[in-house]
């Protein structure tokens, strides 16, 4: 939503709007003229002011209420955008890092390309930017809106069972993902994640770690990155000693499909892995964000146990030390429904500190409740005051400790690392 009010206001379009609490994005927007209002009340909004929502908000809200004309935020996005070529990431996981790495490597070959993704371009500090050349658009499953998008041009990470509140079965689920691949207007700028597709890709380009018809090899990493050599079986293509500052077999897999998007729009090799090289990552995005002593400290958007997995895995293979989790569960129905999935994951770290579970608007749910995972886990819930009391002890300690979570936890970590 913060990245197409930025394209707005740079268009000079008047912007204002709302948020439970101010946060470094809705600084950003009122630096940049836009009205911002700290709570979600009948703000007074002109009455024929067009509203932009995400399905997620309730019609019963207040600044929703009596309005004269309403617009879902991707449609708004793919209606400002007009003519210029979109290209779509979408995926169970992955889509912030991929569509932002995307965006960085199109921006690098030509500042003409615009974007608008989930999370902040550190190299950037913004998290959407006017194109006319083409757009960089991150797609939304949870609500199927992705299957209005009709991009150019796609990249599919991968495909789990998620959102199933919306889907509310997994054939739906996967039915909307064929059916997203079928809106893709050029099958031959559709590149997939080989085997993460399970099977629903029917045309397109498959990358993958020593597989699919673009390979990463030889891989290895470290607490700078990642490097890896390139293969394009399409035409023998070898870039050796590819290089890129994130974690992860997973965001190296993520390389992979921007590679060969970019590759197909005519972005020379060589600028496409020189533009890796640049990419700072994304904030939230296993972010490293400070060090206290011998203490890594990173953030990360995942609330998923798929992705709590990766992201401890990619810590562990590439700081070997002990690994403390402060994890806050991202809605009841999420944690009840994969609720032995997060148990199972949860016993990897050396510690778990576990925070109560961000509601996201759902009501309170007993099965999907942090106290039944920290009984289970044998561990209490922890408030982020008592968390805050905790730091000074596990600031002594080494390692990684990593706050996770798409609720709350980003101003929890800043507020505990203060």
């Amino acid at each position: 939503m913060s990245g197409l009010a930025t394209i707005l206001l740079s268009r000079g379009i008047e912007v204002s709007g709302s948020d439970l609490s101010l946060n470094e994005r809705t600084r950003y927007l009122k630096e940049q003229g836009a009205t911002i209002f700290e709570g979600h009340e009948k703000n007074p909004i002109p009455l024929d002011a067009v509203r932009v929502y995400h399905a997620r908000i309730g019609s019963d809200h207040p600044e929703l209420m009596g309005a004269m004309h309403k617009v879902h935020r991707l449609d708004l996005c793919v209606q400002t955008m007009g003519a210029t070529p979109i290209y779509t990431v979408v995926g169970a996981h992955g889509k912030t890092s991929t569509s932002a790495l995307l965006a960085h490597v199109l921006s690098a070959y030509d500042p003409e390309f615009g974007f608008s993704v989930g999370g902040v371009l550190l190299s950037h500090y913004l998290n959407g930017k006017d194109g006319s050349k083409g757009f960089v658009l991150e797609g939304d499953e949870s609500d199927g809106s992705f299957l209005r998008i009709s991009p150019k041009g796609a990249i599919l990470t991968n495909v789990d069972a998620d959102h199933l509140d919306y889907w509310k079965d997994y054939p739906s689920l996967l039915q909307g993902y064929k059916d997203f691949i079928k809106t893709v207007k050029d099958p031959n700028l559709f590149f997939y994640s080989y085997g993460e597709d399970l099977g629903l890709a029917s045309c397109g380009v498959s990358y993958g770690i020593g597989e699919g018809k673009i390979q990463a090899t030889n891989l290895s990493v470290f607490k700078e990155g990642s490097l890896f050599d390139l293969v394009d079986t399409r035409d023998n293509t070898l870039l050796k000693n590819v290089y890129i500052p994130l974690m992860g077999e997973h965001q190296v897999k993520n390389a992979l499909g921007v590679y060969g998007l970019a590759k197909a729009l005519q972005v020379p090799s060589k600028q496409i892995v020189e533009a890796f090289q640049t990419f700072k990552g994304v904030m939230r995005r296993c972010e490293r964000v400070k060090k206290i002593g011998a203490l890594e400290v990173f953030l990360d958007y995942g609330h998923h146990p798929r992705e709590l997995e990766v992201t401890f895995e990619a810590i562990r293979k590439q700081y070997r030390t002990p690994l403390i989790v402060v994890f806050e569960p991202h809605k009841y129905s999420r944690t009840r429904n994969f609720f032995e999935d997060f148990v199972r994951v949860l016993k990897k770290p050396d510690k778990v500190i576990l925070l109560d579970t961000y509601a996201a608007m759902e009501f309170y749910d007993s099965l999907g409740a942090s106290k039944r995972l920290a009984e289970t886990l044998g561990i209490d819930v922890t408030t982020p005051s008592m968390l805050k009391l905790k730091m000074a002890d596990l600031s002594g300690e080494e390692g990684c400790l990593l706050f996770i979570g798409a609720g709350n936890i980003d101003r929890i970590c800043r507020e505990c690392l203060e």
